[in-house]
């Protein structure tokens, strides 16, 4: 069911399939919004109330042009707080990543199982950003398909990108295909803003919950390096590397992401 909810002064949109199971909060990406986590979703909602919600700035959530990445921590913390949950799994992909961990380090009192998939521990730009800068490209006045196209090769691995030249494998890139609403330069200009200049490297001691991270072996986006780095830094952290995948590694190994995303939600 689609809600809204009064957060800290703007709404922040979400859908919740509302069971008495165990709730999962799911965090999109870049220039993203909840129906790009669907696929999570989908897989997850017969043992866990699923949660996937708009972060401020994008989809149906209001969209300030000015936030940053504590002002996503503290509006997540609210929708736990306003849900009454106890108890809850957080799993962020990319930029959704580091608003899940940012999160576990300022309150990790709520979390069971921390998942961050495609993370980074720090940064000053985005790499998107600076991956379209270097072909003469401005992240905030391109199109998230036509940003794609670009810079497709760092996406997918080597082995997704032949099977995509052959017909064996379709992905397809454009917004409308998720639904995902387009943003304008501003707002792009202003989600850029919030995840620069950002370090989630000082605080890994308050990271208490259980905690997986996942790195894709050709993922250029977020080298897999980075994921590493995390694990390695938060205690009892565990690090999955899926191999032959790139950044869209949901859709290139689906079946083995998803399978090492519920044996982790399993541990006790």
């Amino acid at each position: 069911m689609k809600k809204f909810l009064d957060v800290n002064d703007i709404k922040i949109c979400l859908d919740d399939t509302e069971t008495d199971k165990k709730p999962i909060i799911l965090i999109h990406g870049l220039s993203s919004s909840k129906e790009a986590m669907y696929i999570f979703r989908d897989q997850l909602k017969d043992d866990y109330r699923v949660i996937t919600l708009d972060a401020r700035g994008h989809g149906e959530s209001t969209h300030p042009l000015e936030y940053t990445l504590e002002d996503h921590v503290s509006d997540i913390l609210e929708v736990i707080k306003q849900l009454e949950l106890d108890e809850v799994d957080v799993l962020g992909y990319s930029m959704g990543s580091y608003i899940a961990l940012a999160l576990a380090e300022e309150n990790c009192e709520n979390i069971n199982h921390l998942i961050l998939l495609c993370t980074n521990p720090t940064s000053r730009v985005s790499s998107v950003s600076y991956l379209l800068s270097k072909k003469g490209l401005d992240y905030s006045k391109i199109s998230r398909s036509d940003m794609f196209k670009a810079i497709y090769d760092s996406f997918l691995a080597p082995s997704t990108l032949k099977k995509i030249a052959s017909g064996e494998f379709k992905l397809n890139t454009s917004s409308s295909s998720y639904n995902i609403p387009e943003l304008s330069p501003e707002e792009k200009a202003a989600e850029l803003k919030s995840i620069s200049n950002f370090d989630n490297s000082k605080k890994y001691d308050s990271v208490t919950c259980k905690t997986l991270v996942i790195g894709a072996e050709y993922d250029q986006i977020l080298p897999y390096e980075l994921g590493q780095e995390v694990a390695e830094s938060i205690e009892n952290a565990e690090f999955k590397l899926i191999k032959d995948a790139g950044h869209m590694v949901a859709y290139e190994k689906t079946e083995e992401l998803l399978n090492t995303i519920k044996e982790f939600l399993k541990k006790e």
